[in-house]
């Protein structure tokens, strides 16, 4: 009868163990390059057009800018709300946080685009987003520069916002 036991207790504690290094995600990236590369495999990607189309659309989204505040002065997609990639996780589900953008909080089963100068942060916070439940969470293909040369008439800058300081910076260019 002890025998049983053990055994049963051994064959246990072994499922218990391959089961748990099935379920830790034990993923090691060697450069930045292969985790984008898997954020825009596992997150849908939406080009210029796409986004011209929702906008032009009735279907409610949520436009980020995941830039830092001095990129998105230089030039930006109207209506969109800056989220810096930094602070994102901690402030995509913070009522405070919507509030003071004069918007309300988006909903997790909500259409959400979020981009960046190129592409790169956008897929990483795409990807950020749907681990947190976000359901509807594409990233904007090539980024503010692919629709910046797509829609020119659909680009607004608040250079004013930079103190007198114009020459853009060269931060976070992803």
């Amino acid at each position: 009868m002890k025998t049983k036991c053990i055994l049963l207790l051994i064959a246990g504690l072994v499922i218990g163990v391959v089961t748990m290094g099935l379920i830790i995600d034990d993923e090691h990236f060697v450069s930045t390059d292969e985790m984008v590369e898997l954020a825009m495999e596992e997150c849908d990607a939406l080009n210029a057009e796409g986004l011209a189309e929702l906008m032009m659309g009735e279907e409610i989204y949520t436009l980020i800018d995941v830039r830092q505040k001095v990129e998105h002065y230089y030039g930006y997609i109207p209506g969109s709300v800056i989220l810096p990639r930094g602070s994102m996780e901690f402030n995509i589900g913070s009522e405070k946080f919507w509030e003071s953008e004069g918007i309300y909080k988006p909903m997790k089963d909500e259409v959400i685009v979020v981009y960046c100068k190129k592409g790169s942060r956008g897929a990483l916070a795409a990807h950020s987003l749907k681990h947190m439940g976000y359901s509807k969470v594409y990233y904007l293909e090539g980024g503010f520069k692919k629709w910046e040369l797509a829609y020119p008439d659909y680009v607004e800058k608040n250079l004013n916002a930079l103190g007198g300081c114009h020459e853009e910076e060269d931060t976070g260019g992803c």
